[in-house]
């Protein structure tokens, strides 16, 4: 069985690997994720990523990332079938969703960027 640690860095290179978010836009977009969690919530920030498509595509693929990461099988803290930033928004938005689970997505999303931010490379 592996540990949470190793989740969350399989997730991270298979993220960096698998969408190629590399250069100014990715490279530099996922040094500024955590920091604006931190200051402005998991939720805010997240709703950044659905701006104009061109301008913020680093944004959303980081997003779409986070969401298969908190549905992963092992980390479980949404539901499996939330795979991209519109349904984890839906998700922890939602009348069902507790403050707690929201705060275990934060903290979870803070975890999975650490590593993230390693793997990602500028261009």
């Amino acid at each position: 069985m592996q540990n949470l640690e190793q989740i969350r860095a399989r997730n991270a290179l298979n993220f960096a690997n698998k969408f190629q978010v590399k250069g100014e836009n990715g490279g530099e977009v996922i040094k500024k994720v955590s920091p604006l969690i931190q200051n402005h919530g998991l939720l805010a920030t997240a709703a950044y990523s659905f701006a104009d498509k061109d301008e913020k595509e680093g944004w959303q693929r980081v997003f779409d990332a986070i969401a298969c990461h908190l549905a992963d099988k092992d980390i479980a803290i949404v539901e499996p079938t939330c795979t991209d930033r519109t349904k984890l928004m839906e998700v922890l938005t939602r009348k069902e969703t507790t403050s707690e689970t929201l705060k275990l997505a934060t903290s979870e999303t803070m975890a999975w960027l650490t590593y993230a931010r390693r793997f990602v490379k500028k261009g």
